[in-house]
């Protein structure tokens, strides 16, 4: 009978504490979300091909390189790719960010030459790391390109969310 009832009490007590329920805790699945940020970036060009674009008119293919940082990710480097419009001053961009850690930004940009600068918005797509599931956007702007092949842009107004 000892064992029996040492059985059933084990089951009670068993039943209780699966009935018991932890309190589930909040927990946001992002560690940002649609928060403000800046960035600042310094670039020089690594290497620039004129070609003919699909609508016969003149385009030049460009990589840059360059280091800078983002509010949220602290120093970068990065790899610009982007076809500038010859005619239109018009240019579409596929950029990597490697934060310091090695987890990466990706985002894309379309810039559009004025008279005495260029300006455009950031899209972020995607990374890998704590940025896989990075999204939002952002406007950036920049001094024309000087002569040397090196600039600056900067990004403020944008959101993020990661």
């Amino acid at each position: 009978m000892k064992k029996a009832s040492t059985s059933v009490l084990l089951l009670l007590i068993f039943a209780l504490l699966a009935g018991c329920k932890k309190e589930e805790e909040t927990v946001s699945e992002f560690e940002q979300e649609n928060a403000a940020y800046t960035a600042q970036f310094s670039f020089k060009t690594k290497s620039q091909q004129i070609a003919q674009g699909s609508d016969g008119k003149p385009v030049a293919k460009v990589v840059i390189e360059g280091t800078g940082s983002f509010s949220f990710a602290g120093t970068v480097t990065f790899v610009d790719e982007f076809d500038f419009g010859v005619t239109t001053g018009a240019a579409t961009h596929k950029v990597t960010h490697t934060a310091t850690n090695g987890d990466k930004i990706y985002a894309t940009m379309t810039t559009q030459v004025g008279s005495s600068s260029i300006t455009g918005t950031t899209t972020f797509t995607g990374g890998t790391g704590r940025f896989a599931k990075i999204k939002g956007s952002g406007p950036n702007t920049g001094p024309l390109l000087s002569a040397t092949g090196e600039g600056t842009w900067k990004e403020e107004g944008g959101k993020v969310t990661f």
